[in-house]
């Protein structure tokens, strides 16, 4: 196989996995309007079972990313925590009480927890060095079409027309074969191996180098701005498809047709991001992004019917672009290469501590008080002070510079 084409392959393989993990991951918020008539769960319960997957995602973010980064090793660590993430995603369907599903939930997090940071890492390395923005927006698309416009509708149809059993088994088949699939394709490219260690010291990552990441202020900042990014985020993710249900007047199967909108709008945001953050740079872009978002979740929570709908499908694919501008770019582009994964699954993992582990819990008692209107609410604020700290960011995308240094 020639390089480009190998590169162009494991690109798509990366893209199509993710967008397969991200459909495992939000099948359950997607069909939450029918568990909580089968299991008689709260807002509250339901914000639990995000937290669970939350918490798992921390824990391997933080235990496996660090421990493939030590032994130079990609494929090994990969390709089991993908086949592994859709087995225990389809193991929801054989959840028969909330404490079976809780367990299984955190398994599915515990999966995810590496996946994102180990696959952005061997592009960086097996890549085309002048694609890895592409690649990361093929990644954001892969998001749009799977998880959005394909995998959410037909999560319900499959929920409707069989039962919510099959739609996780279904929903979740794909990721076991497409994990199989790369373990086929993928070479092992060891990045420091066991015999070069000594010699390669002061290049190799180890742990006591972990908290050397907070000393860059980029990634200190971009991961604070993640977790407030994070709050609105899954905010949106846990309970939109609850709200506009309960509480906004649609059907399953309307709020589902509205998720694929937004799943439209966000190839949209995947294709136009990455321009605008190359050509006005990673700190502007940060800043432009938040202040939008900020202002849609306000108009969600002011408003009614059609406004607040528009709003809805037009945001939910920029939170997740921005996300990955902090903690996938802006990190990255701030560290030595030798920190790069750990630094985006430290960023993943507390944005998932907070937004996943952290807020949904608290955003479903705030729901059940006040209705679940309150998310779009904090959202907002959240967002918003995420949008003032971006002036404390330092510029790291290389056009920009390039461009700078000639003026």
């Amino acid at each position: 196989m020639k390089k480009q084409t190998y590169q162009n392959s494991i690109a798509v393989l990366f893209a199509l996995t993710w967008g397969l993990v991200l459909l495992d991951r939000n099948a359950i918020t997607t069909l939450f309007p029918i568990l909580m008539k089968a299991f008689n769960l709260s807002n509250a319960q339901t914000g639990n079972i995000v937290m669970v997957t939350g918490i798992g995602f921390v824990i391997s973010s933080l235990l496996l990313t660090p421990l493939a980064d030590r032994s130079g090793l990609k494929k090994i660590w990969l390709v089991p925590v993908i086949i592994l993430s859709g087995i225990f995603s389809g193991g929801t369907a054989f959840a028969g009480s909330l404490m079976f599903m809780l367990i299984v939930r955190f398994l599915t997090g515990f999966a995810d927890g590496p996946i994102y940071p180990l696959m952005t890492s061997v592009l960086k390395v097996q890549g085309e060095p002048k694609k890895f923005a592409s690649y990361i927006g093929l990644m954001q698309l892969s998001i749009g079409i799977i998880a959005m416009i394909i995998g959410q509708p037909l999560t319900a149809e499959l929920a409707i027309r069989l039962d919510w059993h099959y739609a996780f088994i279904f929903t979740s088949l794909p990721t076991v074969i497409v994990g199989i699939i790369i373990w086929l394709i993928l070479k092992e490219v060891r990045t420091a191996t066991a015999e070069v260690q000594a010699s390669t010291r002061d290049n190799t990552m180890k742990w006591r180098d972990v908290p050397k990441i907070f000393a860059y202020r980029n990634c200190t900042v971009s991961y604070l701005a993640n977790v407030l990014i994070m709050i609105g985020f899954w905010g949106i993710v846990s309970f939109g498809t609850t709200y506009w249900v309960n509480e906004g007047g649609l059907t399953l199967k309307q709020a589902s047709y509205m998720s694929s909108i937004s799943g439209v709008i966000g190839l949209g945001w995947a294709l136009v991001v990455p321009i605008i953050v190359d050509r006005f740079g990673r700190k502007p872009s940060a800043s432009i992004f938040s202040i939008y978002i900020a202002a849609s979740m306000l108009i969600i929570y002011l408003t009614k019917g059609l406004p607040a709908q528009i709003a809805y499908v037009l945001v939910i694919g920029c939170c997740g672009f921005l996300s990955v501008i902090f903690v996938a770019i802006i990190c990255q582009e701030s560290v030595p290469p030798a920190m790069a994964a750990t630094t985006t699954a430290i960023g993943m993992a507390i944005g998932e501590l907070f937004g996943t582990s952290i807020t949904p819990r608290i955003l479903g008692s705030l729901g059940d008080m006040y209705g679940l209107k309150i998310i779009f609410l904090v959202g907002a604020i959240s967002t918003l002070i995420a949008f003032f700290l971006t002036f404390s960011l330092t510029e790291t995308g290389k056009a920009k510079l390039d461009k700078e240094s000639t003026i």
